[in-house]
């Protein structure tokens, strides 16, 4: 039995340390679909291939596909199993560039149905996108076993499919993502330095403790107008007036009318303040500065609580996004409110930080143990001495009234790398969208990508659909409890 087990896992070995090679041809196989598609399929890292047809396809992508690819579950010892990555894959030509997109949470079937990400159409370059371990279709058999969720396994996820995939697509590769979409383009910079050309990191935070307070001081001193911060502390005097007797009162009583409270996890005030400087943090997050609309003071309590805590009320479901709270607790960090312009509200009441602190992450009961294992060693690494000395090309793209903005990095090397932050202000990428991008910043990104990337002015690109695509992103990343 013993020498079963040995002879199984050397197969095994095999198998993992063939990945991105070719898998011998089978003559009783139909092959089918385009030269490029029949490579795809021929690689001993991919598990499947299924032809996208898409419901819009603005990019004109001359073939699209569903790609799922074999991974270890740990990249330093193939005996810990395997899972399978999804991951979609626009293909333009392999004399194009190729734009890697790293999510940082579960591939939205939007890219599925409308495949467009600005910098690839600009490019007219072929699009990958990668679903993050632990995520969506991309689970390991066990996926509580959260051992090897580290932004180092998911950086080698990625490497490997470069690896595989740059023989068919042997042009220049450009990295992007927004938030953590962004962190993770920048961490595979950090492990493997010479995959990509260009890394473009949009509204990324750098974040090094479970308490970190510059986005909190950046949101109640920089974001906004002082118009709109004075109406922000104007509009917390209200929710926050006569402590527990005041709004947070009606705010129990609403969530016991539509069946929302919990006897076992009660709604606290330390929550409800939280929370309500939550809604100022998306707020200025996600609306532009020509459309954006702050609550009327003047709103009815009920409509009041209802708008501020939208999400609570519309009871979404966030448990796929529960791995990203799982990383926060081992490596990625979290940030805190400021609460300091509020003191004087929060006085006498029983608003007590140390509950935040305590689980700055939400974690379930079983899993808080993980905060003792926190390990912020790479992300300040990454902060304090990768980007600031790094000679890979790096673009760092902030917003102006976004909160994040307060985790952009203190330095960057000014020779190879650039910071933009966007005057208009909104947490995304959609560089071509002209209320979310001046077009001149959507410029400077381009030619930024351009010291780099010939990508040129290919005649296949003014064949492309004319199109105004608007991802309405559903950022879980900045929801805390």
């Amino acid at each position: 039995m013993r020498a079963k087990h040995i002879i199984a896992a050397m197969l095994l070995a095999a198998t993992l340390f063939s990945v991105g090679c070719k898998k011998d041809p089978n003559p009783a196989d139909p092959i089918v679909g385009s030269a490029f598609g029949r490579q795809l399929r021929s690689l001993d890292i991919v598990s499947s291939v299924d032809t996208i047809v898409p419901d819009q396809n603005p990019a004109n992508y001359a073939e699209l596909y569903q790609v799922f690819f074999n991974q270890p579950v740990d990249h330093n010892s193939p005996s810990a199993g395997t899972f399978r990555q999804k991951a979609y894959l626009f293909y333009v030509g392999n004399d194009r560039p190729t734009v890697l997109y790293t999510c940082g949470y579960t591939l939205s079937d939007v890219y599925k149905k409308i495949p467009f990400v600005d910098i690839a159409y600009n490019m007219n370059a072929n699009l990958v996108m990668v679903e993050h371990r632990y995520f969506g279709d991309s689970k390991p058999s066990n996926p509580t076993d959260w051992t090897y969720l580290t932004i180092s396994q998911a950086a080698a996820d990625h490497h490997a499919i470069i690896q595989a995939l740059k023989p068919l697509l042997p042009r220049e590769w450009v990295s992007t993502g927004t938030s953590k979409d962004g962190m993770t383009s920048v961490f595979l910079r950090y492990f493997y330095p010479d995959d990509i050309t260009v890394t473009t990191a949009f509204c990324s935070p750098f974040i090094t403790s479970l308490d970190y307070k510059p986005m909190g001081r950046y949101l109640q001193e920089e974001s906004g107008t002082t118009e709109e911060r004075s109406q922000m502390r104007a509009l917390m005097n209200r929710l926050l007036q006569d402590g527990e007797r005041g709004l947070f009162a009606r705010f129990l009583q609403l969530l016991e009318e539509n069946n929302l409270s919990d006897p076992d996890n009660a709604y606290t005030y330390t929550a409800y303040v939280n929370g309500c400087i939550h809604y100022f943090f998306s707020f200025f997050s996600y609306q532009t500065p020509a459309t954006r609309h702050m609550a009327d003071l003047n709103l009815p309590d009920d409509k009041l609580l209802t708008t501020v805590f939208e999400e609570v009320f519309k009871q979404e479901d966030n448990s796929d996004f529960y791995p990203y709270n799982i990383q926060i607790a081992k490596e990625l960090g979290t940030y805190i409110n400021d609460f300091t312009p509020y003191a004087d509200l929060l006085e006498g009441t029983t608003f007590d930080i140390n509950e935040l602190l305590k689980d700055p992450s939400g974690l379930k009961p079983e899993d808080q143990w993980l905060y003792q294992t926190y390990d912020n060693t790479k992300l300040t690494d990454i902060r304090n001495r990768f980007i600031p000395s790094t000679t890979c090309p790096i673009l760092f793209v902030y917003s102006k009234d976004d909160p994040w903005t307060g985790a952009r990095p203190d330095q960057i090397n000014e020779q190879y790398s650039k910071m933009i932050i966007n005057p208009l202000g909104i947490h995304n990428h959609d560089i071509n969208n002209t209320e979310h991008y001046k077009p001149e910043t959507c410029q400077e990104v381009m030619d930024f990508i351009a010291r780099y990337v010939n990508y040129g002015n290919n005649p296949v690109v003014a064949k492309r659909t004319p199109y105004s695509y608007v991802h309405e992103m559903n950022d879980k990343f900045m929801i805390r409890r």
